[in-house]
Formats: C-alpha cells, sequence, structure tokens
C-alpha cells in the first residue's frame, strides 16, 4: 500500500469518529437532561421534605395537666415549668460513644455519667421514636444557664421547658390525690394510640391514676432548624399544648387540713408520752345525705413532690405510709359493729326496746358472763340491762344473746346488706378492698381439713361483737353509719363532683347514686338511734369526749382485739343527731380503747371544723 492510499483511509475514517463523539455526548447530555427533569419534577417535591427534614426536627410539647381543685375552689395540685435538658436522638447515639461529651455534661447537670448512659440507652430508642432523650428533668436555672453557654460543645443538646406536676401543699391528702411517674413499658404499649408516648408521665396512685385520662391534656410541638452540627439555629413553628380537664373535688380542704394537723399532733403526743410513733391511722369524714367524701386522710403520709426521691426510704418505713388505710386497710371492727346486730335483731322482731339481759358476776370475780355462751363482758358485770343500755356501755351479753338468735347466716345477710364485704365504688387507685364477713361458705371454701371446715357457735358470737375473722375498712365503717344517719340510703362514696375543660366549662357532673335501699321500720330505727345518742351521753362510753359539745352526736366507740398486740381504737358517729349532716369514723391503730383515744380525736376534729376560733393553716412535717 502506498503513501496515498494510508491518507485516504485515515481521511475516511476520522469524520466517523467525529460522529460516534457527537452521538456520545448528545446520549450523556439527554441523560442528564431526563435525570434533571426526574429530580426536579417527579422528584423535586419529595426529594425537598428530605432536605428539610435534614436541617429541621420537631420537638414535641407536653401538655400540662389539670388541676385539682377542693370543693371551694381551693387549687390542690397544679403544675409549674420547669427546665429539662435532652438530647435530640439523632445524635444520642453519637453522645453516647464520646466519652468527653458524656464528661461533660455530667459535670454541667452534676448528675453521675451513668445516669446519662442509662438515659441514652439504645434500649429505649423503640420506645421513644422521634421523641427527645431526657437526661435531667426539673434541671433548675442554673443548670440550664450552663448547658446554654456550652451549647456549642454539645450539638443536639436541647433545653425544654416542660410541664411538672406541683402538688401545692406537700403531703396533703396524698393518698386520696395520688402522684404521678414515669409512663410503663406496658403502659405506653396499652395507650400509645391514645396520644402517649415515652416521656409522659402519668397517674400512678389515688385520683392522679384514677382519672388519668381526664386530667392527661393534648399535646403540643414546636419546629426547629439546626445547622450541619446539629446544634439548634431558630424556631419555625409551634403549636401549643392545650392543658387536660380539671377535677373539682368533693373535699372540703379545711376540713381535711384539721384531720391532718390531728393526726400529725397524736403522733407527737405518742412520741413524747412512750417514745413511739403512731402505729397507723385513719380519718373518713362523708356527707350521709348523698355520699360526698368531705375527708379522707391516712397517717403515715407521703409528699407526692419527692416521691421518686424518697422511694427507698418510704419502703424501708414498717408503717407502710403508702398505703390507703381508709380503703384498702382491713381490720376487725369490734364494738362499733355493734350497731348491726342491734339493727337485724330489731328487724327480726327477736328483741324490742324492753329486752332485759342479764350480765352475771364471771366465776372468777373478772367481768361479767353470759353461762349459756361461756363468754365474758370484760367490762361488766352489768347486772341485768336492756337493749339501749347494753349498746351505751358496750355490754358484750346482749350481743352475744342477740347474735346467737340471728345465726351467721342472717347476721351475714345483714352485714352485706350494709356494703360489709364488698367495695363501696369510691373513685380511687388502686382498687378498694373488700374486707370480709366470715359465714359458713367461707370457712368451708377456705380451710383444707374437715374439721377446720366446719362452722361453730362461738364463732357467731365473735362475729356479733366484731372480732373473729371479720375484717372491715374505716370507709365501709363510715358508709355503714351513714345509712344509719339517713335511715335507710346506700350512697355510693364519691370524690369528684365535676370535670370542667380547660376554659371552665362544665364537661361532666357526678350525681350522688343510691345503690341501694334497706327498709327499716320507723321503730328499729328509733330505738336504734335512740341507743347511739346515749353512747355519748353521761353514762355512755364516748361521754366524757363530748362532754359540753354543742351538738348532739350519735356514735359508737370501738376497741377491737389484735392477738399480742394493742387494740385498735375505734369511733363511729354523726352529728347532728338529730338531723345528720356530717359522718365520722376514726381509726387508730393499736391505739386502745375507742372512747379514750379515738372518740376525743374525733371531738377535736369535729369542734374546730365546726366553730373554728381562727383561720386554718395545713402544718407539714
Amino acid at each position: 500500500m502506498g503513501m496515498r492510499d494510508f491518507e485516504l483511509q485515515e481521511l475516511t475514517i476520522e469524520p466517523k469518529r467525529g460522529k460516534a463523539l457527537i452521538i456520545f455526548f448528545a446520549v450523556v447530555f439527554l441523560l442528564l437532561v431526563v435525570k434533571l427533569w426526574s429530580l426536579q419534577i417527579i422528584q423535586g417535591e419529595q426529594l425537598s421534605e428530605v432536605a428539610l427534614n435534614q436541617r429541621t426536627r420537631v420537638v414535641p410539647l407536653l401538655a400540662p395537666r389539670g388541676i385539682i381543685y377542693d370543693r371551694n375552689g381551693i387549687p390542690l395540685v397544679s403544675n409549674r415549668l420547669a427546665f429539662t435538658v435532652s438530647i435530640l436522638p439523632d445524635v444520642a447515639a453519637q453522645v453516647r460513644k464520646s466519652p468527653e461529651e458524656v464528661k461533660l455534661l455530667s459535670e454541667l447537670l452534676e448528675i453521675s455519667e451513668e445516669k446519662i448512659l442509662a438515659a441514652l440507652s439504645p434500649s429505649r430508642k423503640d420506645r421513644l421514636g422521634y421523641e427527645p432523650f431526657r437526661i435531667l428533668e426539673d434541671a433548675g436555672a442554673d443548670k440550664a444557664l450552663r448547658i446554654y453557654e456550652q451549647g456549642w460543645r454539645l450539638p443536639g443538646v436541647i433545653v425544654e421547658k416542660v410541664p411538672v406536676r406541683h402538688y401545692v401543699y406537700d403531703n396533703f391528702a396524698s393518698h386520696m390525690l395520688g402522684h404521678v411517674g414515669m409512663i410503663s413499658i406496658d403502659e405506653l404499649r396499652n395507650w400509645s394510640e391514645l396520644g402517649y408516648g415515652a416521656n409522659h408521665k402519668v397517674g400512678k396512685y389515688g385520683l392522679e391514676r384514677y382519672y388519668e385520662f381526664e386530667l392527661k391534656g393534648q399535646d403540643g410541638a414546636f419546629e426547629i432548624e439546626i445547622d450541619a452540627k446539629q446544634m439548634p439555629v431558630k424556631e419555625l413553628s409551634r403549636k401549643n399544648p392545650t392543658r387536660g380537664n380539671d377535677l373539682i373535688l368533693t373535699m372540703d380542704y379545711s376540713l381535711q387540713s384539721i384531720v391532718e394537723n390531728k393526726l400529725r399532733e397524736k403522733d407527737l403526743q405518742i412520741q413524747k408520752e412512750t417514745g413511739e410513733r403512731l402505729a397507723g391511722a385513719s380519718v373518713v369524714v362523708l356527707d350521709p345525705r348523698n355520699g360526698q367524701v368531705l375527708a379522707l386522710a391516712n397517717y403515715p403520709d407521703f409528699n407526692p413532690n419527692t416521691y421518686n426521691q424518697d422511694f427507698l426510704e418510704i419502703g424501708k418505713d414498717k408503717r407502710s405510709p403508702l398505703l390507703n388505710r381508709a380503703i384498702r386497710g382491713t381490720y376487725p371492727a369490734g364494738s362499733a359493729f355493734k350497731p348491726l346486730v342491734m339493727v337485724g335483731a330489731l328487724n327480726e322482731g327477736l328483741v324490742n326496746e324492753k329486752t332485759i339481759f342479764y350480765d352475771a358476776p364471771y366465776p372468777y370475780g373478772y367481768g361479767g358472763w353470759d353461762p349459756e355462751s361461756k363468754k365474758r363482758c370484760v367490762y361488766g358485770p352489768h347486772g341485768h340491762i336492756d337493749l339501749l343500755r347494753g349498746l351505751q356501755v358496750s355490754c358484750n351479753i346482749p350481743f352475744y344473746v342477740m347474735g346467737r338468735e340471728l345465726g351467721i347466716d342472717r347476721l351475714s345477710e345483714y352485714a352485706r346488706l350494709f356494703g360489709f364485704g364488698e367495695k363501696t365504688g369510691i373513685d380511687l387507685y388502686p382498687e378498694e378492698a373488700s374486707g370480709l364477713i366470715p359465714d359458713r361458705d367461707w370457712k368451708r371454701d377456705s380451710f383444707k381439713k374437715g374439721e377446720d371446715k366446719i362452722w361453730y357457735p362461738v364463732e357467731t358470737l365473735d362475729v356479733a361483737i366484731g372480732q373473729g375473722a371479720m375484717k372491715v375498712t374505716p370507709l365501709q365503717m363510715a358508709v355503714f353509719f351513714s345509712i344509719l344517719a339517713n335511715e335507710g340510703d346506700v350512697y355510693q362514696p364519691y370524690l369528684v363532683k365535676e370535670i370542667r375543660d380547660s376554659s371552665g366549662e362544665v364537661v361532666c357532673q357526678f350525681e350522688p347514686q343510691i345503690k341501694r335501699t334497706i327498709k327499716l321500720s320507723p321503730k328499729t330505727i328509733s330505738i336504734l338511734k335512740e341507743a347511739l345518742e346515749k353512747v355519748t351521753i353521761p353514762g355512755g362510753t364516748a361521754a366524757r369526749a363530748f362532754a359540753d359539745f354543742p351538738l348532739k352526736v350519735a356514735g359508737k366507740t370501738g376497741s377491737a382485739e389484735v392477738p399480742g398486740k394493742e387494740s385498735h381504737a375505734w369511733f363511729v358517729g354523726y352529728l347532728p343527731a338529730d338531723k345528720p349532716e356530717l359522718v365520722i369514723a376514726v381509726l387508730v391503730e393499736h391505739g386502745g380503747a375507742g372512747g379514750a383515744v379515738s372518740a376525743p380525736l374525733a371531738r377535736e376534729i369535729l369542734e374546730e371544723y365546726l366553730f373554728p376560733s381562727e383561720e386554718i393553716e395545713l402544718k407539714n412535717e
């Protein structure tokens, strides 16, 4: 091939290469155009949202819980805003793996590194979702300021203002009001569809728990812009939360304060006299005309504001400060149960006001004696005694006789009719105890040995004076005397009379509920009320306690025996005796005689409430 031919061949190849290059670049350009069109037109909105999400974060704003007021509008539980230090979810893992940042947070917040790492635990991620990791709640202004100042060293760490539950009077009505705590895994699983998140505080006890869904508000949120270092730049938008519904209680702050102050004074008195502490006590005050709870107090109690910090110490107290004795403490009723036996015997026509009983001298010279039942009356012998005098001096013999005549079947039937052995239905958490009215069925089902399953006649006599296996709560005793006071209506006790929204509008109003009405003859009621009035006048077991009291009081003392320990002291009564407006039940655990301990305590409470000499101020421990 010559030079001429080579040049011709080269000339023929170059146009082909040029064409190929043009086609190549055209295809690339076309692909770029298509891609740009896809990014901008087809995926533009989606990609724009992704880009926005990479520079913005939505932080939940927890709603304040509803406020709890007493019957007169005095706020008992409210909310306050507190600084809370949190970490955005995106950087939690980074902080967790950075010893320097963890150490810095520990120094600034004055908490242990272990606590910080626990708050950032990966196991919490599934619970939290996009919620911030809370490192320290209620941090205080000083610590919040430190975080602000050192924020450039702590990317993703933010300071929030979070509503914190505030119990205005610390220990006041703690068993009634209750407390809140961090939502549990089970609660979150069951309530997540109701708007609950892993950072929510929920009711754990008392009214806080019972009315949880009413007290919880509607959460809000705010959107913030962050930079490449996950540092907050500015707030973009905000949806404010809505406070939960408010509760208006039946409870009277003044009366509740008096009750609690008297229980504390009793504790101080016991300490001064014996060096010991008050083992436990409970007071319930009801309105017998409607079932409203005017006061419900227990001692010892606890401070809901510091519950989480005090929990371990509370658990060490053998007196069980967390026990709501009024609804969950169960005790033998002692002689305070005797009016029920009298009602049953009168209603069945077994006795009348002229029936005479004989409390004979005990063969060994101690107390009185019923030869037929071989049972004693410790405070006797009273000799020949009528029905009314029997209740007035709390002689056991008439009630042994009436109990024997009624028999355990009818006796237990009357007890249940008057509310014993069943829950009252009060709106409190945890659920109240039912107590126990022992009978044949109970004994048959409770024991294994054949001889233990048999109900013996002597056991009926024990029940007739409020002893043996029977157990009642202070609230049940208050309900029982309410029935006697109002002559037959069994009201369900309740604590909340209204629920209002955050604007003050009533969304729910609770009316008195009569569970049943017990048909008692006017004669039975008349005899019983006369006997109960005699208890508080000269000659009665509560006479000294109510001497010169301005109003007529009807009631019954009780000293419930406890094997190996001092008796539980009871007084339960109502006033004014001729037109009852208040029922009070006082129990002092291992207090001794009801007439010497609980009746005077009841008088002090009623006197200070009904005839106040000065403004009431709650005395905190």
